[in-house]
């Protein structure tokens, strides 16, 4: 007679090695599809600069820059949800998954194209905060190749009811990550001298959420009431390996910076936000961390969980009063 559990161990590993060569597949062909895109975008480029050139004298240099430019906006989040599109389809309700990759389409050329170039326009110039040594500051840290403007629509909102905010723009985004640590630190201590607050709300998106956790591995709880990650790789991301700066190796799935991190335990509450279709955090559920508090978001993205409704409740509840901040900042929340 057939043995059940052998059996069924048999089949579960047969399904997790079709889904390693899911996975692969995914990968090498993300790989062939951005450079084809590539190659199209400079074949575009180069032929419009030569005709606006000839017709009407304008510069060659500057319309190939801006192809090249608004190209790769729309090149690279679709090739990803195009390769994420197996993971989502399998979570995501039939009628709602076009409409929640055409909105992290839009969010991505939003953030990428409208909010992070005009960085300065969007974001009114750091004065310092306000004298309050009862609340509880918020410090939003941006991800991977990205700027406090991405922190737009939070930061307003965030202020809007009260809160202390603190946006952070790191000074070389690709950098290691323990120097983008030192960074905030740097950061903190400032936002901590102007306010007078014994402590201070993390918030980390994708990669902003991995500095965070290198801040607190290296000086530990004092100070901290909690983190809350959103999207991000606290496993690792296969889509690292394609990412320029030291930061991008220590993204990796299987590198030995984020094997030392994951064996410390956070020394505050953690929160993490997740979502089954992230086109850039594959797996997504890299972005779980055990013992974490978690929402998950299936029909946002990378980019559109930024303006998930549970993220602004998440924050203003944790960081409402030092007593509630550590009972609340851990509550998992389904969404």
């Amino acid at each position: 007679m057939r043995n059940p559990r052998v059996h069924n161990s048999v089949a579960a590993g047969k399904n997790n090695d079709a889904d390693q060569k899911r996975a692969a597949w995914r990968a090498l062909m993300l790989t062939i599809i951005l450079r084809i895109v590539l190659v199209l975008i400079l074949v575009v480029a180069a032929s419009l600069g030569h005709l606006t050139k000839m017709l009407f004298g304008f510069e060659a240099g500057l319309v190939v820059l801006l192809v090249c430019f608004f190209g790769l906006q729309t090149a690279i989040p679709l090739g990803a949800l195009a390769l994420s599109a197996p993971g989502f389809l399998r979570i995501a309700p039939p009628q709602r998954r076009w409409l929640a990759s055409a909105r992290e389409v839009l969010e991505f050329w939003r953030a990428f194209v409208l909010l992070m170039p005009f960085e300065n326009f969007w974001m009114s110039e750091e004065k310092p905060l306000a004298h309050a040594p009862d609340d509880i500051p918020v410090v939003l840290i941006p991800g991977y190749a990205c700027n406090r403007a991405l922190w737009f629509d939070l930061k307003r909102d965030l202020e809007e009811a009260g809160r202390q905010v603190a946006a952070v723009t790191f000074a070389w985004p690709f950098a290691d990550i323990d120097l983008l640590a030192r960074q905030l630190e740097q950061r903190i201590a400032l936002v901590r001298e102007q306010t007078g607050a014994t402590q201070v709300l993390l918030v980390g998106h994708s990669l902003g959420g991995l500095v965070a956790r290198a801040y607190l591995a290296r000086h530990g709880g004092a100070g901290v009431a909690g983190l809350i990650t959103l999207a991000t790789p606290h496993h690792g991301a296969r889509l690292a390996k394609f990412a320029p700066g030291p930061c991008g190796r220590q993204m990796e799935a299987k590198s030995a910076w984020l094997a030392a991190l994951n064996a410390q335990e956070p020394p505050v509450p953690v929160h993490a936000f997740w979502s089954g279709r992230d086109e850039f955090v594959s797996p997504p559920e890299s972005a779980r961390l055990p013992g974490a508090g978690e929402t998950c978001a299936p029909l946002y993205g990378h980019y559109s969980v930024l303006r998930h409704p549970d993220v602004l409740k998440k924050v203003l509840s944790a960081s409402a009063a030092p007593a509630k901040a550590k009972e609340t900042v851990a509550d998992t929340v389904s969404a």
